[in-house]
Order: C-alpha cells, then structure tokens, then sequence
C-alpha cells in the first residue's frame, strides 16, 4: 500500500463519522464515538498485524454493515475505506469474492436509506473498484517496464562482453593465422632448403677430399654444387615472394588507392595530413577506416557538393583517430543518421571504437579505434 493510501483510508473513516454526528440524532454519542474507535482499531490491526488475514477482512466488512445499518448517516462511506485496504494487492479471483461481499453487505445495510442513496452509494463504489483495479494495472505495468529496462540494461552488459570476447577472438585469429603462416613457411625451409643446402655441404666436403687425387671427378662434384646451389637460391627467392602479398592485395582497402580513385572520378581534392609516428595497423583496423573514410567522402560529394576534403589521421600509442573535414554544405537540423552512417558507427563500435559527428564551422566525422599495441615502459 502506497503511503497516501493509508491516510485517504483513515480520512473515509473519520470524515463520515463525524458528518454522520451532526446528520443525525444518536441515544448515546459515547457509545457512537466508542464503535468508531472500535472500527479504527480493527482497521489498524489489519494493516499492522493481520493484514493478510481474509477473516479479519471479513470482520471489517460485516462491522462497516453495522455501523452503516444501525447509524445510519453517511456511514456506508466506510466500504470505500475498506476497499481501499484490499483492491489494490490482492489476485483476481479473491478481489473479486470480496467486492462481491463487500457490495452486498453493502446494499444489505442501506435498508432505510432513500432510493437516491442506494443508487449514490453504488455507483460511488463500483467507480472506486473501477479506478483501483486501474491503478493497479498502472502499477503492474510500471513494474513490468522496470523488470523490462533491467533485462535490457543485463542484455547490454552482455552484449558488451560478448563484443569483447569478440574482439579478443578477432585478435587470437589474427595471432593464430600469422603463427600458422610461419610455421608453414619453417617447415618449408626446414624441409626442402635445409635439407638440401645439408647435402651441398657434405658433397663439397666429399669434393676437398678427392680433389687432390681425382681432381677431374672432383671438380664434376664441385659443379654439380654449384648448379644446386643455383636452385636452392630460386627455392629461397620464391619462398621470400610467398612471405610478400601483392601489390593488389596490399592496396586493396589502402587509403591513398581510395584518393586516388575519388580524385580521379569526381575530381576532387584529396589532402592527408598525419599527426605522430605512424605504425602498422592490423588488417580490420585498415579496412574499418578504409569504409568510413570511402562512406565519409562520398557523402560529402553526393549530399554536401564538397569539392575538397581533409583528411587528417593521428596516431597515439593506444588508439588511431581520422577526422575528415569537407567544405560542402552542412547537413540541416535536426540530423538524422542514414544507412551508411549507422554501418560506419557499428563498424566503429564492433571492435570498441567510436564515431563523432560534429556540424559547427565544417561537418566532421571522427572515427577513433583502439589498436591494442603493445608498448615498452622505461
């Protein structure tokens, strides 16, 4: 029961009994007054101490009849107290027996009240069931919604872990192709090169050895070291070519290739500034920048009019931020984020990163990603 319940209950109790002290003519006021403490206690006893208690409920309905039968008055006024002490906690199927209760009781004890009275009366109490029942789907929606906001608050925790684990696992495959990679290209060496450069040296041994007695024979072994050694040297140049991705691959998502060839198709001017020491970054950082900065430009040509864009790319020991500036004209307020907007801020939020948009003197989008470097401290 709400704190203001409480108060309104005992206000439909004093205010009836004392109106009904001046609407009518009591033998004996004491013993009016001495009921109507006896009805407040009971009621007081309900909500401190048995207020689950579906007989001491049922003692206050049948003593509210009383009153009400016998004082006559305003005092059927004291359902309405009662009602208010159940309706609003209790399940469907007991409220519902005791409002059936409770109106019959009721009616029953309206026997010399006027037929005005028997309609006032009922239709007072069957709209105060009405507006409780309401305030209690009111409340069990309010509680519905909370439970609902806590299970998407643990969803988001969730979702924020599983996007960490995701991005610790993007990292270990990274780490596990790379190991894989050169371990291939050991036993690569291991096998073929090793053990042939292996032969090349015992037959040039062999050869040191005859050579002062066969020196013909000797100097055949000598060439045919020679030869193998040739082969062994393609064998070593064509494992480094493997080592080395081409020229295609490693332009692939490279941002000087993507000015290029906006430059070359919308005519426009490209400028790169770089703020710090750049460094390797891993292949999904590469292709995320690549995708905004290819989202970001061509937004600016298609909606802006831009005919020149700033690109300026900061690298800091933890993290890699681009900030690409244009000067076409600056998207109208209120700014709604479009389809690629919303890929370029997921793309940015999958690995931990974030987007920025900012519109004051030129429209900016800043994409800042962690690069999960790892540093020495002296």
């Amino acid at each position: 029961m709400t704190p203001l319940l409480p108060i309104t209950r005992y206000l439909l109790i004093l205010i009836p009994a004392v109106a009904s002290m001046f609407l009518e003519s009591y033998k004996s006021n004491g013993a009016y007054v001495f009921v109507i403490l006896l009805f407040l206690w009971i009621a007081e006893l309900r909500r401190i101490v048995f207020s689950k208690s579906a007989w001491m409920l049922l003692l206050e309905i049948g003593f509210s009849g009383w009153l009400s039968y016998h004082y006559d008055g305003i005092l059927f006024m004291l359902f309405y107290s009662t009602l208010l002490s159940y309706a609003p906690s209790m399940n469907r199927g007991t409220r519902v027996s005791f409002l059936g209760i409770q109106i019959i009781v009721l009616n029953l004890s309206l026997h010399n009240q006027s037929g005005n009275d028997y309609v006032i009366a009922n239709l007072i109490f069957l709209a105060q069931s009405m507006l409780l029942l309401h305030m209690q789907r009111i409340n069990q929606n309010k509680d519905d919604v909370e439970l609902l906001y806590d299970q998407l608050r643990r969803q988001h925790y969730e979702l924020d872990e599983a996007r960490s684990q995701l991005m610790d696992y993007a990292r270990q495959v990274e780490n596990i192709a790379q190991i894989e990679e050169r371990n291939r290209i050991s036993r690569d060496i291991h096998d073929e090169l090793g053990h042939k450069l292996i032969r090349l040296k015992m037959m040039m041994e062999a050869s040191l050895r005859i050579i002062p007695t066969q020196p013909s024979k000797g100097m055949e072994m000598l060439a045919s070291v020679r030869d193998q050694l040739t082969e062994s040297m393609e064998m070593l140049r064509s494992t480094v070519r493997r080592l080395k991705p081409d020229e295609e691959s490693l332009q692939t998502y490279s941002l000087d290739r993507l000015i290029e060839d906006l430059t070359q198709e919308n005519g426009i001017s490209i400028e790169v500034a770089l703020v710090g020491m750049p460094y390797v970054l891993y292949p999904s950082l590469s292709f995320i920048l690549y995708r905004n900065a290819q989202e970001a430009i061509t937004n600016a040509i298609r909606h802006g009019s831009a005919t020149r864009v700033n690109i300026q790319l900061t690298y800091e020991p933890k993290q890699i931020t681009m900030r690409i500036t244009n000067n076409g004209k600056a998207p109208q307020e209120p700014y709604v984020k479009g389809i690629g907007m919303k890929g370029m801020e997921e793309r940015s939020k999958l690995i931990g990163g974030q987007l920025f948009v900012t519109i004051e003197d030129h429209y900016a989008i800043t994409t800042v990603l962690p690069t999960f470097r790892h540093h020495d401290t002296d």
